[in-house]
């Protein structure tokens, strides 16, 4: 049973002001599971095409996009996306200064975070197309309706499960 804090959570947008390569982008989540306090968190970027999507090249592999696996809290996962902004929901205030800290260990570049609202509260439509009715509300709002694929991964304490649908 999933049941109210008794703080109310802050949601976090962190904008670097490069796209992240995969060794960057790896240390970066790793540091921010280790803050703690994380809710949910979504990745955000262009995405990353296995071969080539249109032209007179259509259907050649791109060996630059190709194992772009990276370990967080344990378990690895493929990047399908260049990281260009992360957005995260933190249990509450006192897990920000730490989430500032690990920022700033793991970018070597200049970096904005900015507070706001980033997630959907309510269940839409596409939640509901591909999930049905909802108890887990952290995964109200992370899927791309446009998607082909559903990718999600859910880190929990006891481990990390990713769920992909063809």
């Amino acid at each position: 049973m999933v049941t109210e804090p008794d703080t109310e959570s802050i949601q976090v947008e962190i904008v670097p002001y490069r796209y992240l390569m995969p060794a960057t982008a790896q240390k970066l989540l790793n540091e921010i599971y280790k803050n703690g306090g994380l809710v949910r968190i979504m990745i955000h970027g262009p995405n990353l095409p296995r071969s080539v999507p249109y032209g007179p090249g259509r259907g050649t592999p791109i060996d630059e996009n190709r194992n772009l696996l990276i370990e967080v809290g344990g378990e690895a996962f493929e990047l399908s996306v260049k990281v260009g902004r992360i957005r995260l929901e933190l249990e509450s205030e006192k897990y920000f200064d730490g989430l500032k800290a690990a920022c700033e260990r793991a970018l070597p570049f200049s970096f904005t975070i900015r507070r706001g609202k980033f997630f959907r509260t309510k269940q839409t439509l596409t939640d509901y197309a591909k999930f049905g009715n909802v108890e887990d509300k952290r995964i109200l709002g992370l899927i791309d309706p446009k998607a082909k694929k559903d990718r999600m991964a859910i880190l929990s304490e006891d481990k990390v499960t990713a769920h992909e649908e063809e």
